[in-house]
């Protein structure tokens, strides 16, 4: 039979306790029948700590005076039957920590949110992409050359993709107050922030950069230079809301991964 004390470091005395142990708590497991203590030091215990306790086990073994006990301090090797007791005595602080550590509290909004988050950053990299297709217009000395159609529909498909971007943004924001996700609500508040403005810039249209001599109505000439900037603009404000909500996916995933598989 085995039985738990728990040292009660104020009172310099140690108190039987069965049921529930903490991190910070030290140990001492009696077996009866093996005519051993155990004496567990929590991780989060401190060596002054045990020392104290273990100067004081004299007093807890007094109340055995017919058992004449073996001390084994544990380490990294544990008994099976000990390190069970262990567990079971540490189940509780193990769930309350579980629940601390995770925010959401039903499937519907776990799976709401990973879906909007990959949507949310998969759609500003196709964004990117798209943008990025201005680097094999046709080169002209320092210039682009671009009908007005393919600039037209070029901007279109940014535009499009930027607003679904930013609605998947204003979805994660929602479900992330309602589930009082503070990490959730400011990355994606990053997004719909940064989403906004460049929606707003692509809505310039024409006049988003300075054509060249030779421009007509039908075909553009934008310098190289200007297309450069736009891109390494464009680029920086995504990756402002996309590194930390890659991060946050990982972390999402990795925490509620048996609710969502």
């Amino acid at each position: 039979m085995l039985k738990t004390y728990i040292f009660n470091e104020p009172n310099k005395s140690w108190v039987e306790e069965n049921t529930s142990l903490l991190f910070h708590d030290l140990c001492a497991i009696l077996d009866e029948e093996r005519k051993i203590i155990y004496l567990w030091n929590g991780p989060k215990s401190s060596k002054e700590r045990l020392n104290k306790g273990y100067k004081l086990l004299e007093n807890l073994m007094s109340s055995y005076p017919h058992i004449h006990f073996q001390l084994s301090i544990l380490k990294k090797e544990v008994p099976d039957y000990i390190q069970n007791k262990l567990e079971s005595m540490l189940n509780e602080i193990k769930q309350e920590d579980e629940r601390e550590y995770q925010k959401f509290t039903r499937f519907i909004t776990i799976r709401l949110y990973l879906i909007f988050l990959i949507v949310s950053l998969i759609l500003p990299i196709l964004f990117a992409l798209n943008l990025g297709s201005s680097l094999f217009w046709t080169n002209i000395g320092n210039n682009f050359k671009v009908s007005a159609d393919i600039y037209s529909n070029w901007l279109y498909i940014s535009y499009i993709l930027i607003i679904i971007s930013l609605i998947s943004f204003v979805i994660i924001t929602a479900i992330g107050i309602f589930e009082s996700e503070h990490q959730a609500i400011v990355y994606s508040l990053l997004g719909v922030i940064i989403c906004s403005g460049i929606a707003f810039y692509l809505q310039q249209g024409i006049f988003l950069f300075l054509f060249q001599d030779g421009s007509t109505a039908s075909i553009y000439y934008i310098r190289q230079n200007d297309i450069f900037i736009f891109l390494i603009v464009i680029i920086t404000g995504i990756m402002i809301f996309e590194l930390p909500n890659a991060k946050k996916l990982i972390s999402f995933m990795a925490t509620y991964r048996k609710y969502i598989f």
